[in-house]
């Protein structure tokens, strides 16, 4: 006999300011419907908030806060457990939970102002499983403001050429700055970010054969043969780092002058108005070795040395403000959910409950393990992180 023989709806559920959540549909069918889907994505965020990272710690968070949920929440059966929790989220459908973290921070945060959109994958290590690779993530990271502003997952076989677009599809880019490291420089990506009014700054490998040779030797000729400081369409700038036991220097060239540049190459990249050299110098002082590294990059932007240096420096920010943070205080690589859906979609509540987290100032600036201890202890600072109070 079905466990819902009244039909009784279960697919809501969600409090009134989880509004955001709604995109979710309830992909559940038949009778045998016990709890709302709507309070079973409640019940999780809530309990990832407060520390949990799996689904049987958010089944004995849920346990031991069942007081504090039922202010929120009816749960007419009680709470599901953790393979509930796991079956649920498994055939939820993985693009309508990434649609729901763009219209869960579009709802929390005001129209973004000129920022820097760092693009990049991660690979979700602990997801992978007999004959089956582990979950790739592409997101894209407002640098300024800290948070997520959406995620798309390659295709298995494919890779993250395809799963760009899609990405930046979800995205108001008009006046953003978009930044992407080489697997993401293509023609293609160029042209939808111009096409959504926005700019882009592009790392430029051996991968752009004749467009990185073009660029190569444009900056050995600046090098040898010009006087930067008297040419107006070049800028230099230059910068030194003393952290982690290091000397870190930097030295950046840009310019504007394309006209060398072969035209059907330049036709090709839409809106193409700069070129840009990184060249970095570290010194390690505990055996005083030094490593040179140059890079290359291409823009729509035509803007001086000094603020390609700061854009191309916030770009990194993704790796060790997102997904550093998300591998050490959510221990994402360790959570070992194979079933794929299930993998995509904790992903995506990860990235939720972050920017949930670091949207929040109101104990100052505090680590975020703080925070969600503070949000497990403090029912009223929980409330205001979830947005309930």
């Amino acid at each position: 006999m079905p466990r819902n023989p009244d039909k009784i709806d279960y697919s809501g559920g969600l409090p009134e300011h989880f509004s955001s959540f709604d995109v979710i549909e309830d992909p559940r069918s038949g009778g045998n419907k016990k709890h709302h889907f709507g309070e079973v994505l409640f019940m999780a965020v809530s309990a990832m908030v407060c520390g949990m990272n799996g689904f049987a710690e958010i089944e004995e968070f849920c346990k031991l806060q069942r007081e504090w949920l039922a202010k929120w929440i009816a749960m007419p059966n009680g709470i599901p457990r953790a393979q509930t929790f796991s079956n649920i989220f498994q055939i939820i459908d993985p693009a309508l939970f990434n649609r729901c973290v763009a219209e869960h921070i579009g709802a929390l945060h005001p129209r973004l102002q000129r920022q820097i959109i760092a693009v990049d994958g991660k690979r979700l290590r602990g997801s992978h499983g007999l004959g089956v690779e582990a979950v790739h993530a592409v997101s894209a990271w407002a640098a300024q403001s800290g948070v997520t502003l959406a995620q798309e997952f390659v295709a298995d076989k494919s890779n993250e050429i395809d799963a760009i677009p899609r990405l930046l599809e979800m995205l108001e880019l008009e006046g953003q700055v978009v930044t992407i490291d080489a697997m993401g420089t293509q023609v293609d990506i160029a042209e939808a970010i111009i096409g959504k009014k926005g700019h882009y700054i592009l790392a430029l490998k051996g991968n752009q054969g004749s467009l990185h040779k073009e660029a190569v030797d444009q900056f050995h000729y600046a090098a040898t043969q010009l006087d930067l400081s008297r040419c107006r369409s070049w800028s230099e700038a230059t910068s030194t780092e003393k952290s982690h036991g290091r000397i870190e220097t930097r030295k950046v060239v840009a310019t504007t002058n394309l006209d060398w540049m072969a035209g059907e190459i330049r036709r090709r990249w839409k809106g193409l108005r700069s070129i840009v050299l990184v060249e970095s110098e570290v010194v390690c002082l505990k055996d005083n070795t030094t490593s040179r590294h140059t890079r290359y990059y291409i823009s729509s932007l035509a803007q001086s040395a000094a603020e390609f240096q700061r854009d191309i420096r916030l770009h990194w920010s993704i790796e060790n403000q997102c997904h550093w943070v998300l591998d050490t205080v959510f221990r994402e690589d360790h959570n070992q959910t194979y079933k794929r859906h299930a993998a995509k979609n904790l992903s995506a509540l990860r990235r939720i409950v972050l920017n949930l987290l670091k949207l929040d100032d109101s104990l100052g600036k505090i680590s975020l393990p703080k925070k969600r201890l503070h949000a497990l202890m403090d029912q009223r600072y929980r409330e205001k992180v979830l947005s309930l109070a």
